[in-house]
C-alpha cells in the first residue's frame, strides 16, 4: 500500500479501487490491456467499475489482479478489508459519506490482539469522566513519545 498515500486513505472511501488504478498506470498498462490479462478476460468497462469503487472485485479475479500487477495478495486484502471496515462502520454510524473530524476512526487490530483490545475498550467504557479524560492524556503521551523514537 506505500502507493496510497496517507491522505487519499482519509479522504476516499474507493481505497481499493484508487490502488488498482496506481498499480496498473505504474505498470504502464491501460485499462482494456489489464482486462485482457483476466482468464477469460474482462471488458474495459468492469475495470473501470472496480477502479470507481462501483464494482468490488469479485473473489474469482483476485488472482488474476495479483498476478496481473504483480501485488501482494495480502496487502489487497488487507487494503478490502480496511475499506469494507471503513463503509460499514461509516454506514453504522450514519455518516455515509462523511469523512470530517467527525466521522468514526477505522482501526485494524490483528486477530491475535482482539480479546485484548476489547478488554481495553470493555475497561475504559466503565470509567469515571474524570478517569477517561485522564486515561486519553496517558494514552496521548506514550504515543506522542513513541512517534518521536521513531
Amino acid at each position: 500500500m506505500e502507493n496510497v498515500s496517507k491522505k487519499s486513505l482519509a479522504k476516499s472511501p474507493n481505497w481499493v479501487g484508487s490502488f488498482i488504478r496506481q498499480k496498473r498506470e505504474a505498470k504502464g498498462l491501460s485499462q482494456k490491456e489489464l482486462g485482457q490479462k483476466f482468464e477469460p478476460a474482462v471488458t474495459t468497462q468492469f475495470v473501470s467499475n472496480l477502479e470507481r469503487g462501483i464494482t468490488p472485485i469479485p473473489a474469482v479475479h483476485i488472482q488474476a489482479l495479483v498476478r496481473s500487477l504483480e501485488i501482494n495478495e495480502a496487502e489487497l486484502m488487507v487494503l478490502m478489508e480496511k475499506e469494507y471496515a471503513a463503509k460499514l462502520t461509516n454506514k453504522i454510524a450514519g455518516h455515509h459519506m462523511d469523512h470530517g473530524e467527525n466521522s468514526p476512526a477505522v482501526l485494524v487490530i490483528a486477530r491475535q490482539d482482539e480479546e485484548f483490545f476489547k478488554w481495553v475498550v470493555q475497561s475504559f467504557n466503565n470509567l469515571s469522566d474524570v478517569d477517561r479524560a485522564q486515561f486519553k492524556a496517558q494514552l496521548k503521551s506514550w504515543f506522542e513519545l513513541s512517534l518521536k523514537r521513531a
